[in-house]
């Protein structure tokens, strides 16, 4: 049996609050990274993620995994007019390869692509298709 390995990182944009901004990438256990500066000087933000984006988090108080929402949490923090790109690529073994991206902005509003879409796409190309998957 294999194990999923997974990386995950985001692009990079304006925070809110970086001192907020450096607690929330604590919590859910992302590395925060600096990406240089926008055109007016303001430092950009972003994250590395040596595993799959978070889904959970371990809330010291309550001594529980707290369910809440990485995505919706992210988009507090950005600033206004900024949207977020967050990557994810894993594999198991060559027996699985995936790949997806969220862009969302400060409202929240967020849309998603994944590497499997090709197989709708590539319906137009022929009627024959098989999976990348063992």
């Amino acid at each position: 049996m294999a194990d999923y390995v997974a990386f995950a990182r985001s692009s990079f944009f304006e925070v809110r609050e970086p001192i907020a901004f450096e607690a929330f990438c604590a919590k859910w256990g992302v590395e925060m990274a600096r990406g240089g500066e926008d055109e007016g000087g303001i430092p950009l933000y972003g994250f590395l993620c040596s595993d799959t984006i978070p889904h959970d988090y371990y809330d010291e108080k309550s001594g529980e995994r707290a369910d809440v929402n990485f995505m919706e949490e992210l988009a507090t923090h950005l600033a206004e007019g900024w949207v977020a790109v967050v990557r994810e690529i894993g594999y198991e073994k060559m027996r699985y390869l995936v790949g997806y991206s969220v862009a969302i902005n400060a409202a929240g509003q967020s849309l998603e692509v994944s590497l499997d879409d090709i197989y709708d796409q590539a319906k137009q190309l022929g009627k024959h298709i098989t999976s990348c998957e063992s």
